[in-house]
Order: C-alpha cells, then sequence, then structure tokens
C-alpha cells in the first residue's frame, strides 16, 4: 500500500483523497478547498446560494486516473461514507457526518455538501444524493435550483462522450425556470451557449441561448458589487464569442475576447479569495485567447499566451501540454519534447498524452529508443491507447527488440478489433478522448 507522501503527484494532490493538507498547486485545488471552507463556514444564508469560486470542474475521470496514476486503490470509494475510518481525515470525517445527516440539513447547507463532493469529482455520488428536479422545484427556491445546476453539471461531467442534444434537457430546464435575476439561471444559460456552440456546432440553439444569457446578466447586474460584476461580464464575454466564431466572422470574435479580457484585467480583489478567483478567470481567459490565436492561425501570438500560461500555471500539466502543441505546429520539436517531459511529472490529467507526444518528438528526432521508452510509458498509464501501440509498431522493428515486435502486432490487432466491437458513441474515459485528440495532433506533425 501507498502512503500519500510516497509521491510528490500523491502530496500534491491530497485533498482529492482524504481532505487532507491543502500544498497548493493547480486552481483546481483551490477550489476543493474553498468549498469546504464554505461548507464549515457560518455565513449567513442570502437570497442565492452561488458564490464567486473556482470555476473549473473536472470529470470523474480525472479522479480515476489519480487513484490509477498514483497506486492509491485504497481511496478509491463511490461514497466519501464508504472510505476506511483509519483513512478518513478530520476533515474527511465532517463531511460524512453532513452526509450522514443529509436529509435533515438545511437546503443551503446541502448545496455546499454537494458543492464539495463535485470540487472532489465524486459526481456520481452528487447524483445519487440530488434528485432530478421538476420545472416548479426549480423555480420556487433559488437554492433548489443551485443544487439542480450542481447536478446537472456532474451528469454533463460523467456523459462527455454522449454527444445528444438530450444530455442538455436539465440545463434547458434550469434556465427556463430558475428564479429570474440569479446567478442559477445566468449560469445555466451560459453553459447551454457553450454546449450548444462547440459541442453541437448549432448556431441557432447557441444564439437563442445567448440571448436569454444577455438578459440575464442585465437582471443579475442591480444584486452585484463591482467585483462579482466584472467577473461575470468577463465570463460572458468568453463563452458568447462561440456565436460569432461559428459564424466565422473574425472581427467580432476579437472584439468580444478583447471585451472578455479587459474585464479579467479590471478586477479589483480586496481578500485572498478574489485573488485565487480573479487569477483562474485570467487563465481561463488567456487560454481561450490562445485557441482564438490559433483559429485565426497566428502561431506566434498563440505560442506567445501559451508560454504565458505554463510559466504562470508551472504545476498545471494541462498548459505544458497546450504549449508543446504549439510548439510542434512551430516546428519547434525538441523545446517540444522537453515540454511535454515536464508535463508527465505533474500527473493528471493529460498524463498518457504527454508520454505519447513526447516519443512522437522523439521519433521525429530519430532517437527511436527515447520514442520507444515514451510509448511504453504512454500504455503503461492507458493500456487501451491504441496510437502509441501503432507507433510501437513502426519503432520496435529498428530497434532489433523482437519481442516488442511480436507483442506490439498481436496488442494492435486485439485493440483494432475491440474498437470494432465498440458502438458508434461508445463511453470513452477522460484519458482516452484526450489520447484521440493527441493522434490528430501526431499526424499533423507529418513525420
Amino acid at each position: 500500500m501507498f502512503l500519500l507522501d510516497s509521491s510528490p503527484i500523491a502530496w500534491l494532490n491530497r485533498p482529492y483523497f482524504d481532505l487532507g493538507p491543502f500544498n497548493g498547486g493547480p486552481i483546481h485545488l483551490y477550489g476543493i478547498e474553498f468549498s469546504y471552507r464554505n461548507l464549515i463556514s457560518n455565513t449567513p444564508i442570502t437570497d442565492t446560494p452561488l458564490t464567486f469560486g473556482v470555476q473549473v470542474k473536472l470529470p470523474y475521470s480525472f479522479r480515476e486516473s489519480l487513484l490509477r496514476e498514483t497506486g492509491m486503490t485504497q481511496y478509491q470509494v463511490d461514497n466519501p461514507l464508504q472510505l476506511a475510518n483509519e483513512l478518513q481525515t478530520e476533515r474527511w470525517s465532517k463531511l460524512c457526518d453532513y452526509l450522514t445527516h443529509y436529509q435533515n440539513l438545511q437546503l443551503i447547507t446541502k448545496y455546499r455538501v454537494i458543492n464539495l463532493l463535485s470540487s472532489l469529482c465524486l459526481h456520481p455520488t452528487v447524483l445519487q444524493y440530488v434528485p432530478e428536479m421538476s420545472s416548479s422545484e426549480i423555480g420556487s427556491d433559488p437554492a433548489l435550483a443551485a443544487l439542480a445546476l450542481c447536478r446537472a453539471i456532474s451528469s454533463l461531467l460523467l456523459h462527455q462522450d454522449y454527444g445528444t442534444l438530450d444530455n442538455l434537457e436539465e440545463l434547458e430546464n434550469i434556465a427556463n425556470h430558475a428564479p429570474s435575476g440569479t446567478q442559477v439561471r445566468f449560469s445555466a444559460a451560459l453553459q447551454l451557449v457553450v454546449q450548444y456552440a462547440k459541442t453541437f456546432r448549432n448556431l441557432e440553439g447557441a444564439e437563442f441561448w445567448r440571448a436569454i444569457a444577455t438578459k440575464e446578466i442585465e437582471n443579475l447586474k442591480p444584486s452585484l458589487d463591482d467585483f462579482g460584476y466584472r467577473l461575470l461580464t468577463s465570463i460572458y464575454y468568453r463563452a458568447v464569442a462561440f456565436v460569432p466564431l461559428l459564424h466565422g466572422d473574425k472581427d467580432k470574435v476579437i472584439q468580444e475576447m478583447e471585451l472578455c479580457q479587459s474585464y479579467a484585467e479590471s478586477l479589483t480583489c480586496e481578500n485572498e479569495v478574489q485573488e485565487i478567483v480573479a487569477n483562474e478567470n485570467r487563465n481561463t481567459m488567456l487560454e481561450s485567447r490562445t485557441k482564438e490565436a490559433l483559429w485565426l492561425r497566428d502561431l506566434d501570438l498563440a505560442e506567445e499566451r501559451s508560454r504565458r500560461l505554463a510559466q504562470m500555471n508551472s504545476l498545471d500539466p494541462r498548459y505544458h501540454v497546450e504549449l508543446g502543441e504549439i510548439l510542434i505546429k512551430q516546428g519547434k520539436i525538441e523545446e517540444a519534447a522537453k515540454v511535454y517531459r515536464s508535463a508527465t511529472k505533474l500527473g493528471p490529467p493529460g498524463t498518457p498524452i504527454a508520454w505519447f507526444m513526447a516519443g512522437q518528438c522523439y521519433q521525429a528526432l530519430g532517437e527511436l529508443g527515447m520514442a520507444c521508452d515514451c510509448y511504453l510509458a504512454s500504455l503503461k498509464i492507458d493500456p487501451e491507447a491504441i496510437c502509441a501501440v501503432e507507433q510501437l509498431t513502426n519503432v520496435a522493428p529498428s530497434l532489433g527488440n523482437s519481442a516488442l515486435v511480436n507483442w506490439s502486432k498481436l496488442r494492435l490487432i486485439e485493440l483494432q478489433e475491440q474498437k470494432q466491437r465498440m458502438s458508434a458513441k461508445p463511453k470513452r474515459s477522460y484519458i482516452s478522448e484526450a489520447s484521440s485528440e493527441s493522434e490528430t495532433t501526431a499526424q499533423a506533425m507529418t513525420i
């Protein structure tokens, strides 16, 4: 049994395992800390339970990857109550106390419990405790609407690979029936803009929900302080910029993203929480502006923005992987290899992708032994990564390793047959889904 302090990745991500000591790290870890503090705080109940916290919510498969990569399988539970007593910290035990008495809690406290579960990537547990609600229930109380929104987001994060509009029914119910002038209704409408535009490329749906979100942010304005209004307006412009993007209107995309950046950079913070929230929003804004530059085919600008992100978030592997992809497009293969290798040391999300892409870089540089090691490291984490096996079948013969040649050919046949048996829309893991994206990048390298 591995101990939490025996691995730097486990140590850094310890809150996911037992709500143990917060040691800094990527922004999503702050989300857990803030959610826990909010749960145990004595702040009064207001007309809306939403507070300004960390926006990012990672899928359940991130938690699965973290447990698998660190070997901490003793922390694999479907419900916090299932964790062995000897593994529970005081804070984890407190969460369990809330869950034991969940049905008797006030609505605002239920929301805070569920928000913490969501921050911990325990999305199946969220669905277990929060039933799907009727439109009348959602419209009757902002706290019930907030719980419904938590459930809808967790449901999306559990079913990202089920690309049907049916997945949006819960969000649409909230956006249509939550009390007007609440962050819940605004957030649901804005999420629908993104889903219709980004996931389904459905311009009509994106434009419809953009109009609703525009109306709701005006309804919200009187209840917001300066920080809250500027933050939500920045988030608003980042989301609705998908509409002109679908139209192919470059000038409008740039205009709305500049407004997003302007509001993000104008935030004046009065406390630690606001500083973290503002910092995360700036990161997300800069990430979106990096993708905007790629869409505009301005690789130099994309590289500049991506470098800033990776430097500002040195412990977040996502930004290193994104920088590596841009460096490849720039033909800076040797530097890209170093960036990908740095990402492999930071843990999920995307560790097998980082290993695979490092292998692609070394293969392009003619360092076939290093490439082989990287592909094998990728497969150790994601045994079903067919792209890594395909590359091994190309590399192994040149290394004179007959055993590896025979194994990789056999394994490739197995994975190809398995792929043929899968349904048209299979359920995929976060890793496998991201690995498919890395295959596209690899093909673009023309090795």
